[in-house]
């Protein structure tokens, strides 16, 4: 079975038309789970009310994506988990059944699916938010493994996702979904782009982007760096981003928030490194070598204990 989790805050009409658009799924078992963090408009209301169905839990404190997703996927019945932000919709109503068929054909060779995601004009979000490890314009298209999916669409195995540990809570949104991709890729796990799988994303100004780019990027770069890379690849990890998002800051008129994001990586930084745990030698090697063209049309195999 499938478990749906969708984390909520404040997207009423959103949720709701995500709602409507996965019971019209075809050919397969699932369940949905919403959290709602709670939200200031009547979501949980309305969702009680038009979709008496889904498991609806909500949290008593605000716990951001992360935490938020954590809970729906700790409370979850299903071998897979299908996470969605409430601002998608999804026009193939036979999405559920090819994750399925994407689990029947890999067995356990792969651990997640990396889902395309379009705009609702029908033209390509992914450009502006392409983390995967080999360029766009040659590989949109085809499938590939990737050392990255977008929290806005995704598919995991549900052990695979507790066994690395969750999501990261400490950052609480914003390169959560990179930490654990990582993760999983550093317990042998394998994360497959199908381009196949599609959704509808639909920009909303909820989404906090600005607060992303200013504080909660530069912040969270520094906190990934030291959660999971040995110590020489964090400086350079660290170094060229942070100098360039500081140069960014300046630019755009936002350096006392850059300041500001500093100084909340420095104050937060003692707890990640009492969380910190570097990625394997082989696992960086692993990730480089996805930079390859290799990478196009895998063959799927075991995975690297």
């Amino acid at each position: 079975m499938i478990s749906i989790i969708i984390p909520s805050y404040n997207r009423r009409a959103g949720m709701l038309a995500l709602l409507g658009d996965i019971y019209q799924q075809k050919s397969v078992e699932f369940e949905v789970i919403v959290v709602d963090d709670c939200s200031p408009d009547d979501s949980v209301e309305a969702i009680r009310r038009e979709f008496p169905s889904v498991k609806l839990l909500v949290n008593p404190v605000n716990r951001g994506p992360a935490g938020t997703r954590n809970r729906g996927i700790l409370a979850a019945c299903g071998h897979w988990i299908v996470g969605f932000d409430s601002d998608v919709t999804l026009p193939d109503r036979l999405l559920l059944a090819k994750i399925e068929r994407h689990s029947d054909q890999s067995g356990a060779a792969v651990d997640g699916l990396a889902f395309r995601i379009f705009r609702a004009d029908g033209t390509t979000e992914d450009e502006g938010r392409w983390w995967h490890p080999v360029p766009i314009a040659d590989f949109a298209g085809h499938q590939f493994f990737t050392s990255y999916f977008s929290g806005t669409a995704y598919a995991l195995k549900r052990e695979a996702i507790t066994k690395a540990g969750l999501f990261p809570e400490l950052l609480y949104m914003h390169y959560e979904e990179v930490e654990l991709a990582w993760r999983i890729l550093d317990r042998g796990g394998q994360i497959l782009y199908s381009p196949d799988l599609t959704v509808v994303h639909h920009a909303n100004p909820v989404s906090r982007r600005g607060e992303v780019e200013v504080f909660l990027k530069p912040r969270n770069q520094i906190l990934l760096a030291i959660s999971c890379l040995p110590l020489v690849e964090a400086f350079l990890f660290i170094i060229p981003r942070t100098s360039f998002q500081l140069l960014k800051a300046c630019a755009g008129g936002h350096f006392l928030e850059f300041l500001m994001a500093i100084r909340s990586a420095c104050s937060l930084a003692p707890r990640q490194m009492a969380l910190r745990k570097p990625l394997r030698r082989t696992t960086l090697a692993r990730m480089k070598a996805l930079k390859t063209s290799a990478a196009l049309h895998p063959p799927l195999r075991k995975k690297n204990g």
